[in-house]
């Protein structure tokens, strides 16, 4: 009797919607913060979801803004806004993808804000780029997906 080899086998990116088919991926969280970086990971999440019939949720993270003048008032009216702009363009590039998508405006740290969301949310993946707008860039990870990766219960994507 001989022994039967087993099989090598080895899996090139042209494949990954065939395999993605068999993970269970029902609800993608996607963090953005209006950077180049974090929409190019929106766009992934969305294919991911077109192959998985998924809804993604696109967050954008503002912080809070204690009560003050007018001034403090006119900050937090212009992050509010900045924020739905960043938002809309999400909106848009998922506009015509025959994807299940919604976006939420939420106040906080990112990073926690994020965990919270995936938590409370009952995500089943996160799905982010290793940078965003702060100052980490080349081969570095930046702090927010840093921290996300090292606390998240759900599988977290980075996108580089």
């Amino acid at each position: 009797m001989g022994l039967i080899p087993l099989l090598k086998i080895s899996f090139t990116l042209n494949m990954w919607p065939f395999l993605i088919l068999f993970m269970d991926i029902n609800k993608i969280l996607v963090p953005v913060d209006g950077s180049k970086k974090s929409f190019q990971a929106l766009d992934r999440a969305i294919t991911l979801a077109g192959f998985t019939h998924g809804h993604v949720t696109c967050i954008h993270v503002i912080p809070h803004v204690s009560e003050g003048g007018p001034r403090t008032k006119a900050f937090d009216k212009q992050l509010k806004e900045d924020g739905e702009i960043v938002l809309k363009k999400a909106s848009k590039r998922a506009g015509n993808k025959n994807v299940k998508f919604s976006t939420k405006l939420l106040r906080g740290s990112p990073s926690h804000v994020t965990l919270h969301a995936a938590k409370s949310g009952k995500f089943d993946h996160i799905v982010m780029s290793t940078t965003g707008a702060g100052s980490a860039s080349g081969d570095m990870i930046g702090s927010v997906s840093n921290h996300i990766l090292q606390k998240s219960k759900v599988p977290v994507y980075l996108i580089k």
